[in-house]
This record gives C-alpha cells, sequence and structure tokens, in this order.
C-alpha cells in the first residue's frame, strides 16, 4: 500500500488507477482508394466517436493497403498493446477484397456456409430486382469459429475474433453499413465487458487562433492537467476546438472549467460538442422570430446554402440574392453605381448598401452581405487576395466589418461564410465590439 501525505496526491492516484482500467482501441482501415486521396477515411472518426462514448480510448488509427503483408503486421503490432481491434473494409466479394481470406488464416480458421446468411442476401437481391450472382454467394462462407454479426444493410457480415483475451471485430468499408453494424459492435461491447468511464467535453470557438488562445489559458491549462486532465486544441477554418478529457468523476470539474472559457470568450464561444455555427444561429433566430437573408457576391450562395443545412430553417430564412456582378449589385439590389465606381465593390460602402437594400427587398429582419477578392487572382496592394467586406443590417442600423483572410480562395469563402454567421450572433446577443 501507498503513504499518501494528502488528498490531492491520494485524488491524483485513483485517477491514475481509473486511466490504467480503460480499455484500449486500435482502428485499422483498409483500402488503396483511402492511400491515394480518392476516398476520405469518415469510417474511423464514427467508430472513434462511438468507443470513446462508452470509456474505450482509441489509441492508433491506421490506413493499410488490401495486402496479407500489411493486414498480418498491422494486426499483430496492434494485438500488443491494445483490447480492441476494429477493421474496415476488404469485405466485397471480388477477388481484391481478401480482408476475410486472411484472417481466417490467420487465427486458423475455415469458411463455412451459413445458410441463413445466404438466404438473407439472396433475399437483398431480389428485394432490389437485381441477379444473384455466383461471386455474391462468397459473402455468406464466413468463419466457423468467429461470431458473426449480420449485416441488415447490406451483404457483407461483420465478424468477431477472439484470441488470448482481446477482440478483433472485421467490418466492412461501406461507411452506412459499417455504423449500422457498429450500433451491434457498441451493445456486445458493452454487455461482455466492464467498461471505463472516459469522458469528454468540448468547448467551440470562432474567430481566434488556435496559437493565441493557448498562449492567453497557459494557467488555466496548467491547472487542468495537475488533475490528470488531458487538453487537445483543434483547429480548423475559422474555428478552433478544445477538448478535455478526464474520467466521469471530473465531470463536473471539466465543464466548469469549460465555462471559465466561456465567460472569458462570449464573443468568440458559440457552443459545445456537436453544434454546429449554422444551428446555433439558427436555433437564436427561431427562439426570438426572426427572419433573415443574404446578399452574396464572393460567397455566391455558399452562406446561404450553410443557412439552409439546417433542418427546419424555413422558419427563418427567406431566400438569398447572389449579386455576382456588378450589374446585379446596381439594377437589381440597388447599390448606388457611384459608390462602386468611387469605392470599389468591395468596400465598406457597397457591402453596407447591399446588406441595407437586401433587408428591404428581401422582406426580413436581417440580412447578411459579402464582397470580397477570394483569388487567387484579382487582387492589389490596397486590397490583397483575402480582402472581405461583410456587413449585417436590420431595419433601423447596419453593422460593417473588414477582414483579412489571405488564404486560398476555398478558406476565403469558407471563412467568410463562418465568420459572418459568428457576426450575426453577436449582433443578436448584443455582444458585438
Amino acid at each position: 500500500m501507498f503513504k499518501l501525505n494528502n488528498f490531492v496526491a491520494y485524488y491524483k492516484y485513483v485517477l491514475q488507477i481509473e486511466y490504467q482500467k480503460l480499455m484500449q482501441a486500435h482502428i485499422i482501415t483498409i483500402g488503396d482508394e483511402i492511400l491515394v486521396g480518392q476516398t476520405v477515411d469518415t469510417n474511423s472518426t464514427f467508430i472513434a466517436q462511438k468507443l470513446n462514448s462508452i470509456g474505450i480510448s482509441v489509441s492508433e488509427i491506421q490506413s493499410i493497403k488490401d495486402e496479407k503483408s500489411h493486414i498480418v503486421s498491422s494486426v499483430d503490432n496492434a494485438l500488443e498493446s491494445n483490447d480492441v481491434i476494429i477493421i474496415t473494409g476488404g469485405l466485397g466479394p471480388t477477388n481484391d477484397d481478401i480482408t476475410k481470406k486472411v484472417l481466417v488464416d490467420y487465427f486458423g480458421d475455415e469458411l463455412i456456409l451459413y445458410p441463413l446468411i445466404l438466404e438473407r442476401i439472396r433475399g437483398f437481391f431480389e428485394r432490389f430486382n437485381k441477379p444473384f450472382l455466383e461471386v455474391n454467394h462468397f459473402q455468406a462462407m464466413l468463419p466457423k469459429k468467429a461470431d458473426i454479426i449480420e449485416n441488415d444493410l447490406g451483404t457483407a457480415s461483420g465478424m468477431w475474433f477472439n484470441k488470448n483475451n482481446k477482440i478483433i471485430i472485421s467490418l466492412p468499408g461501406v461507411p452506412y453499413e459499417m455504423k449500422g453494424l457498429m450500433e451491434k459492435v457498441i451493445d456486445k461491447l458493452k454487455l461482455q465487458f466492464e467498461l471505463g468511464d472516459l469522458y469528454h467535453n468540448t468547448i467551440l470557438l470562432q474567430g481566434i487562433g488556435e496559437s493565441y488562445l493557448a498562449n492567453e489559458l497557459t494557467e488555466w491549462e496548467n491547472e487542468i492537467r495537475n488533475h490528470d486532465i488531458s487538453v487537445s486544441y483543434l483547429p480548423s477554418i475559422g474555428r478552433v476546438k478544445v477538448r478535455l478529457t478526464g474520467v466521469i468523476k471530473q465531470k463536473e470539474f471539466i465543464n466548469s472549467k469549460l465555462k471559465e472559457i466561456e465567460k472569458l470568450y462570449p464573443k468568440n464561444v458559440f457552443g459545445y460538442n456537436d453544434d454546429k455555427l449554422s444551428l446555433v444561429l439558427g436555433r437564436l433566430l427561431k427562439n426570438n422570430n426572426l427572419t433573415i437573408g443574404t446578399v452574396e457576391s464572393c460567397t455566391a450562395g455558399a452562406l446561404a446554402s450553410r443557412l439552409v443545412s439546417v433542418p427546419g430553417s424555413s422558419a427563418y430564412f427567406k431566400g438569398s440574392i447572389l449579386s455576382y456582378a456588378n450589374e446585379l449589385k446596381i439594377n437589381f439590389v440597388g447599390v448606388d453605381a457611384k459608390s462602386i465606381k468611387e469605392f470599389g465593390a468591395v468596400s465598406q460602402t457597397v457591402v453596407e448598401q447591399m446588406a441595407i437594400n437586401g433587408v428591404d427587398k428581401l422582406n426580413v429582419d436581417y440580412c447578411i452581405s459579402t464582397s470580397g477578392i477570394a483569388g487567387p487572382d484579382g487582387g492589389s496592394d490596397k486590397k490583397p487576395v483575402g480582402t472581405i467586406w461583410i456587413g449585417v443590417a436590420s431595419k433601423d442600423k447596419v453593422w460593417s466589418k473588414k477582414f483579412n483572410f489571405g488564404h486560398t480562395r476555398k478558406n476565403n469563402i469558407e471563412s467568410t461564410v463562418t465568420y459572418a454567421m459568428n457576426y450575426l450572433r453577436r449582433i443578436i446577443l448584443g455582444i458585438n465590439d
């Protein structure tokens, strides 16, 4: 037994024991299409989220070729320090899908025909009026010793192997099929094991840089780490996430520390975990019975598209005017031609006129306008690529702000959309500059 000098030492000791109890998982995605950049690996993200939600910590995510040597060496290495290995991909009916064959050899198993699964697969093809080919027959040939996880959404079943008290699970790579099977896997893991109690909470900020935020929060972060809680900064275009990870006993402490960030940066914090700016802004508009429209130039509808990506957005979004060309700004939106000639389309005067006139033409409570130089061409010394003006108007007031993003065209448009939504959120909440 350890002789502990004080409560803090004891608390840290308990937390260390708790962390040691957490099961470790390794995710392997198989397929050349991932390695050549043809397909984005979204499967690993989903699997990691599901595992973490039940207290299984993911130690590593790996993408490999659909080749026997790669599969065998990856499984060998993963088994050394992990309790659960989840593999996706390589379970199709064609000759290039070899995962099932490799795993059968690896575990000294054999393939046998599962008649009920064969009939289910045959019925799957009949239901969609597709011919049942001999190659599809192989999908019902499965390992004799493995637990089979039936696929309700496709023809490739999942396989659950046990080796030296460790679990190896093979799932199809088709995302919607994998997700359906993963729900069954999670239920089976929860039944079979006494899992850990990992707890995550993530706060979302917009318009503040990762390095600046980390520098500002040095003392705050040190206190967090002194409690054996991990801190992660996760940046994306115009946004940054701060995620804290501990055990369930630390839930209240973790939540209170994130609330401190919310109080420090009310203009930047817009939500938690899976919140999206479009959803947060939409909820704010709907709860206050407010309507919105957009008059867009450089974003060319990207802002409107993001706003209507939220189910139920018809309750507050009325429409958009895409005034990409100056003649449309003048003839349709009503921007003064002299203003464009004197100040240019990318200017405070023009973007404010776009927003003000948009409120009237779209008959909305708020209108957001955008005008800028997205690039890669069109910049100048006075107005380099990445110069963006965002305007917001209500029926009696107008706001505008200049930004200098300076990224690629795609990033400039994404940044404009993100900043525009948070700009309006702040205005409605009365926390604008």
